[in-house]
């Protein structure tokens, strides 16, 4: 597997990838999961936090894409602004640019049966937190189900909610932020086995602009 950072920087080399992570994403989240209010009839999951200023984690495997997620910097607009802030009654904790809103994780679905904790998943977020660092964060933001939450702190993250819980699409739903520290790192490096660093240090290096299974929104 590999993992790929993509960001202003480095965008227009990843076109095609860029687009099978769209039409992809789309396929599981609109087709599989039945999130209707986002189907699009070009077969592609794109929104207003695909923008320039966002930045993509994708993992593949040979020539296929298999897994991904996005960021965007809370010092610009985020989903979690935009569609969820009825979840989020408590401040953030510490001042928005300081902080990304984590969205659209995935694995492919043919990645993920008949087996407890994908390889995909464990890379995703190892890298999620290795960007989060690279990029002097001090928390990560998202909007999950109560299950991912439980996932997450078993790994060794501490995670906060940003507010109760609510019923969304008839699953208990809340926002929350991560602590990002390299003890939270070496926590999830222990826990899913993945010791090496995943992003590219040349994509790390770049200082360019950036403004940040299943069931992470």
């Amino acid at each position: 597997m590999k993992v790929h950072l993509l960001g202003a920087h480095n965008r227009a080399r990843y076109g095609d990838l860029l687009e099978a992570n769209y039409k992809l994403r789309h396929r599981i989240f609109v087709d599989l999961q039945g999130w209707e209010a986002i189907r699009r009839p070009d077969g592609r999951d794109v929104d207003a936090f695909d923008g320039p200023d966002a930045t993509h984690i994708l993992v593949t495997d040979g020539d296929e894409l298999v897994g991904g997620s996005r960021f965007n910097c809370h010092d610009g607009p985020t989903l979690l602004q935009a569609v969820f802030p009825g979840l989020v009654t408590e401040p953030l904790p510490a001042p928005p640019a300081l902080g990304a809103d984590w969205t659209r994780f995935y694995v492919r679905p043919d990645r993920r049966e008949g087996r407890r904790r994908a390889p995909e998943s464990a890379a995703l977020f190892c890298a999620m937190m290795e960007y989060a660092l690279s990029r002097g964060y001090a928390f990560i933001t998202f909007v999950s189900t109560i299950y991912m939450v439980e996932l997450g702190v078993s790994m060794g993250m501490r995670i906060v909610p940003l507010g109760a819980p609510a019923n969304i699409d008839g699953k208990p739903t809340l926002a929350a932020w991560i602590e990002v520290s390299e003890t939270a790192l070496a926590n999830i490096r222990r826990a899913t086995g993945m010791s090496q660093m995943l992003l590219p240090v040349i994509d790390l290096d770049t200082r360019a602009p950036h403004i940040a299974v299943a069931g992470l929104y």
